[in-house]
């Protein structure tokens, strides 16, 4: 059998990797006394395509990343009740707020590396 028939045999479930990792931000925890979770799912192309058009710069492409792919209890950091508690107009700021730069950078690269980004996603092969 050859690679391409076992390709269109597999169940398209597997080859759409939807998996949710679960994160537990250490320092917001400690703040608010038991485990602060934030679930994290790999991107799709649209989305991908999406964070590119409205994102300005670096910063702005890392925040918007985690709009997209990140959230506490089954809801965005821009659910209504994170951005009125805070103060904020849009869930952009939210995160902002809640998260340090490195834990942005963090979830940024998680994300990434779940959506198939990485150096070692695809490999030579030597003949």
């Amino acid at each position: 059998m050859s690679i391409l028939d076992k390709l269109l045999e597999t169940d398209l479930k597997k080859l759409q990797n939807k998996e949710k990792k679960t994160y537990e931000v250490k320092r917001l925890s400690e703040i608010v006394g038991e485990p602060f979770l934030v679930t994290c799912k790999p991107l799709g192309h649209e989305q991908v395509a999406h964070v590119g058009e409205i994102s300005k710069d670096e910063t702005d492409i890392r925040l918007n990343t985690i709009l997209e792919g990140c959230e506490v209890e089954g809801k965005s950091f821009s659910y209504d009740v994170f951005t009125s508690k805070l103060g904020t107009p849009s869930g952009k700021e939210v995160v902002e707020k809640l998260l340090r730069a490195g834990e942005v950078w963090e979830l940024y690269r998680i994300i990434n590396k779940m959506s198939g980004y990485g150096s070692d996603v695809v490999e030579e092969v030597k003949n």
